[in-house]
């Protein structure tokens, strides 16, 4: 399991968090804030955008591993989107230019 406060994984036994000092046994967050959710924040990233990021930011509370796996697989996804349309849109330019100098 993951410490709800630092994010650290902790032994399942663990009482406290050996990295923080969080008491464990009275988590009153729901364990599904405190697993990685880095393929929904790819699956927003790729077809929600910034939506989606906002989507994700509203979904999960503050300081949960859920929150920051999200966000981190969110902003990959999203910049590596934009570099591939970015080289698609090059690629279309080069060969619009390159037909046109052909032409003249």
């Amino acid at each position: 399991m993951f410490c709800p406060k630092c994010g650290k994984e902790v032994n399942d036994d663990a009482d406290v968090c050996v990295n923080c000092g969080r008491a464990l046994k009275d988590m009153t967050e729901k364990p599904e804030h405190n697993t990685p959710k880095t393929g929904l924040g790819i699956v927003m990233g790729l077809f929600l955008g910034i939506i989606g990021l906002v989507i994700g930011i509203c979904l999960y509370p503050e300081g949960t591993v859920a929150r920051k796996t999200f966000i981190k697989a969110w902003l990959i996804t999203f910049f590596i989107e934009i570099a591939v349309v970015v080289f698609i849109y090059v690629i279309i330019l080069i060969v619009g230019l390159s037909a046109l100098s052909a032409v003249y």
